[in-house]
Order: structure tokens, then sequence, then C-alpha cells
């Protein structure tokens, strides 16, 4: 096994050549402080590694070999360790005669291999440190060796984060999503979205808008973007790079890895970047993480703050009310919103229950009161909300002032039936808009093509709104099929229905429509650009869909258009979001959704 050193030291004005300490003569041993009880008595190789202040050259690296007095143990994941104090004083003789005489301080220590034992002697070498030098440990890291820091990044370092292609595929603006890393991009995850971007669909987009992002920041770096370039301001700063070499061949193929295939390379690229300081490859697919997480690499999904299921909004939440307050809401109709503890940090447009005990009362957080919701539940194209979360959405859904709905939840809660419902009624009943047009991008049920289809362009359509045409079929007195098909017939002949694909909205202006665009978890971030910028005036526009349930490929739980959407839009008052979560379709939809 062996240690890296990293060091920032300042010396005599003397270049030395880089070359092996020979031994010398014993010293007393000196003690490391703070690690693991020892188990196994090996010898252990201690490299420096260091930069000269003033630009002063001193021996990058220095050989040393050591002793164990004191057995080693192996650990399940490589430790960094970083030094306390600072031995004050390096001093020795090169081969060639000259004396060396060095001052400085301890950046960090890399090691791989065995934690070191608590006591180590010297054997061959030349003094470093004196006794007592502390050492701790800080965080886990893979164990290779790291490569010197330059003088302004002693006191910090950035964490390399290595971009896969999936991650740019799913998210094209995480290049500048990592404030204070490092961005790492492999020559190899350029190849692959050039062979992804002449496809049609929103893989295709993705990976053009990516490829043009990196072109913006290749110019801005004057041509090359092979070093590091500034994309952040403040004191965290961070930038971005492309990576060309660095694979690291021989350890990818002692791991039994092929060199060869894209993803083993983008593995070997983070190998390399590994060397340099503590690295983090990020990845939507699973299979790299795992051999990844194997060669030592943390490896994470990415998940943007607040697009995680585990920490995206509900719309909704249930807050303990003074007894008195509830009172107060039920008389006045609204209360302030610091009434409520924790009323005040509630985004605008979400729902509460306060309670108190079994005295409750839902409101609505609109400016800065809550608002009661009356007593008579909202109605709409017949169709009536049988949770308290289907109220909420149908609030939404029926306010002219909330121009932009995200309704999520698992299958057969409502969401698709309550959003055509609601578009039924403001276009055929208050004539509040004047067409309700619906949405759906063309994504088949486990990926299997379903090839050429006949007819014209509404025959071809026609499967995929099967969905639409089940939910107006809920919607009908007798819930009968011919019924619906009459009634959407006749609304398409009035012009006041649609059912189009999201493939044809570029360059269409929605004017004085309500839209519902169902299934948006299968779009990607940039289709969801295209929708909104498409709003014209007096539309409104509802997303439906399930994030559990992600068809296209390259999309995940965090970085479908659904989930940007709900955290990008969180807040404004023209947007509004609810999470359903009781399924209202049937016994068996409902043990299905909760057991598969």
């Amino acid at each position: 096994m062996h240690c890296v050193i990293t060091t920032t030291v300042a010396r005599d004005h003397r270049r030395v050549a880089q070359r092996r300490i020979f031994p010398m003569h014993r010293r007393k041993p000196f003690v490391y402080k703070g690690l693991r009880p020892p188990s196994a008595t090996r010898a252990i190789e201690l490299r420096i590694d260091s930069y000269v202040a003033g630009g002063v050259f001193i021996p990058r690296r220095m050989a040393l070999q050591w002793r164990a007095s004191a057995p080693l143990r192996a650990p399940a994941a490589h430790p960094e360790i970083a030094f306390k104090k600072f031995p004050k004083k390096i001093c020795g003789r090169t081969p060639s005669g000259p004396k060396i005489r060095s001052f400085g301080r301890l950046e960090r220590v890399h090691h791989s291999g065995p934690v070191i034992g608590n006591t180590l002697q010297r054997c061959v070498g030349h003094s470093l440190c004196q006794k007592g030098v502390a050492m701790t440990e800080t965080r886990h890291t893979a164990g290779f060796n790291s490569s010197p820091l330059h003088e302004d990044q002693a006191t910090r370092q950035r964490t390399r984060v290595v971009l896969d292609t999936s991650v740019l595929i799913g998210d094209p603006s995480s290049l500048t999503s990592f404030p204070g890393s490092e961005v790492v991009v492999p020559l190899t995850v350029v190849e692959e979205l050039d062979g992804l971007k002449t496809r049609l669909d929103d893989v295709g987009r993705a990976a053009r808008t990516a490829l043009r992002t990196l072109e913006d920041l290749r110019r801005q770096a004057g041509g090359v973007l092979d070093t590091p370039l500034e994309v952040h301001a403040g004191a965290e700063g961070g930038s971005v790079h492309i990576e060309v070499n660095g694979i690291q061949r021989h350890l990818l193929v002692e791991h039994g890895l092929d060199p060869e295939i894209p993803d083993n390379r983008i593995i070997g690229a983070a190998l390399g970047q590994v060397r340099s300081g503590p690295t983090r490859l990020i990845s939507n697919d699973a299979a790299l993480r795992i051999k990844a997480a194997h060669l030592g690499i943390p490896a994470d999904e990415h998940q943007p703050v607040g697009r995680a299921a585990s920490t995206r909004p509900m719309g909704w939440t249930s807050l303990p009310a003074p007894y008195q307050v509830i009172d107060d809401i039920y008389a006045a109709g609204a209360i302030p919103a610091d009434a409520v503890e924790d009323g005040a940090d509630q985004p605008e447009n979400s729902f509460a229950v306060l309670r108190d005990g079994s005295h409750s009362a839902l409101a609505r957080r609109r400016l800065d009161e809550w608002v009661l919701l009356p007593n008579n539940a909202s109605e709409a194209w017949g169709l009536r909300a049988r949770s308290k979360e289907q109220r909420f959405a149908l609030e939404l859904l029926l306010d002219p002032e909330v121009t932009v709905v995200a309704l999520d939840g698992r299958a057969g809660t409502g969401k698709t039936v309550m959003a055509i419902a609601a578009g039924l009624e403001q276009v055929v009943e208050r004539r509040q808009y004047e067409r309700l047009a619906v949405y759906r991008p063309l994504v088949p049920v486990g990926r299997a093509e379903v090839g050429f289809l006949p007819g014209g362009l509404d025959e071809k359509l026609d499967p995929w709104m099967s969905a639409i045409h089940d939910s107006i079929v809920a919607l009908t007195d007798q819930r009968s099929s011919r019924d619906a098909r009459r009634l959407i017939d006749d609304l398409i002949a009035r012009g006041q229905l649609s059912l189009e694909s999201v493939t044809f909205l570029r360059g269409r202006s929605l004017q004085r429509q309500f839209v519902v665009v169902d299934e948006a978890q299968n779009l990607e971030p940039t289709t969801l650009k295209t929708i909104l910028t498409r709003v014209g005036e007096g539309t409104k526009v509802v997303f439906t869909g399930d994030t559990s349930q992600i068809d296209a490929p390259y999309m995940g739980e965090s970085n479908n258009a659904l989930a940007v959407l709900i955290q990008a839009f969180g807040g404004q008052e023209c947007f509004g979001h609810v999470t359903l979560a009781a399924c209202e379709r049937s016994e068996v939809a409902s043990l299905a959704a909760e057991l598969l």
C-alpha cells in the first residue's frame, strides 16, 4: 500500500531534481493519532507530493519507507485524512548531495489499502515530522494517488463531479447545477451526445441543448475547454471542463471491464480524477453507479434539490392550530398567515388542514392570509370530490387566477378525470375558455413500439387518446362508451375539443384555451419549456402525471417535466400543485398501486 501526502512548502531558491531520497539512519518513532486500531503488520511506502510557494521548485515525489511497529487493518472504505498540526521541518539529503531544508504545511493525505496503524517507526528515509503529529479521519474517498495542489487551492479543494451522459440527457442544465464543485465532462460523454443529437425525440433535443451549452462554454474559455472554466460567481465558485485523458485502462482491465465500452471509459475518467482529489460520479444509470462504487468511486443519482419524491412538496399540509384560531377562520372566513404555527412558511396556493383535536378546518393560502374553503364542495361537470386532496385539486382547477396547475399522484387518484371535468365545465358550461385542448406524449408503455398505424392523423392518435376517452366515459350519465364517443365527436365538430400530440406544439400560440397535458412525467424538461412558452392570454395549463410511472428512457423520478415544474414554479401566484394519495378508481387499482 502507499500514502500520498500533498504539501505546500517554501524552501531555498534551488531547483532540485525529482529523485528518491536515499536512506540515512533510524530515528525515534512518531505517533499518528485518531485512527482505527491496527490488526496486521506490513510495510508502508510513503510518498510526498508538493508544490513550492512563490514558484520555487521542490521534489514532487520523495519516497520514504516505513515499518509498522503496530499492526494495520483494512477498512470497508478508504478514508481521507488531514493533518491537524504541521511538522515544522523537512530536512534530508538528495543523492546528488545538496541539503534540503523546507518549511510549510501539510494540506491533505490520501491512502489506499489498510488504515495506517497507531504507531509507525521509520526504518529508512529522512526526518519528516516530529512525534505527536495528529491526524483525523475526515471523509471517505477512493484510494488513489493525489496530484499536487496549487497554492490558491491549499485551504479548500473542490470536489470533482464527473457527469454521465444520462444526466445531461435528463437535465441539460446540470452542467451549471453544482456550485462549489468542479464539473468534469469526459470526452466519451461528448461522443455519446453527438450520436444522440440526430434523434427527433426529446432525447435528441436534450443532446443538442447540452452540446450547445458546452460549445458556449468552450468559446468563453478561449477555444478549448480542457482547463476548468469558472461558471459560478461568489465565494463557492464552480467550474466546468472536458476531460480528454486519464482513462486508466490498466485499472479497468484489472477489474474485468472492457475499456472500449463507453460506460467503462466514463468510469476510467472518474478514476483519473480521483488521483487529483475527492471525486463523485453522477449518473442516472444504475449499472454504471454499481460498477463505479465497486471501484471505490462514490456514485449518486442526479436529484436536484426539491425534485426527489422524498423532498417534493405535497401542495398541502396539516398544521396544528389553537381552538380559538379555528373558530376565528370560520367566523371571519380568513385569518393572518402567521396566526398559525409555520403558517407563514407555506407557499402561495398551498392548502392546510388546521386541526385542534377533532376540531378542524380546510384553508388555502392566498397572499398573506389563510382563506377558509366553503362548506359546499366544488363541482365540475357533475364530478364531486371524494377526498380532501381532490377538493384541493378542484379548487385550483376551477380558479381562473391560477393559470398553471400540476397534479401528481399514483394511478387511480383521479388526476386526469378531474382535469377533463374541470375543462369541460369551464369550456362548455361557463364559457370561460374557447376550447379544451388535450395533449399527450407518444411514449409506449414498456417501450414496446407499435409500428405504423393506418388512417389519417386523428386515427393514428386515437390509440394514444384512449385514456382521455375513458375519462369522458366516466363523466357521462350512463357511463356509456357510445355516449362518450358521441360527445367527443360533437365537441370536436364545434371546435370545443382537440386531442393532439405535444409533437405539434412548436410554433403554436394557445389563446383562451384550457390545456391539459396528460402523462407529463414522460416529458423532458426542455419540452416543458416549449409548452409553457406557447401559452397566450387567457389560457390555463394543467399538467397531470405520476412520477413513479415513467416509460420514457433517460427519465427518472427527479428529472422529468412534472418534477421540474413543481420545483421551479413553487410559490408563484399563478401556480398551484397538489399531490393526490388516495386511489378512487377501484379496490384492485388501489392494491396494484400499493403492492406492485
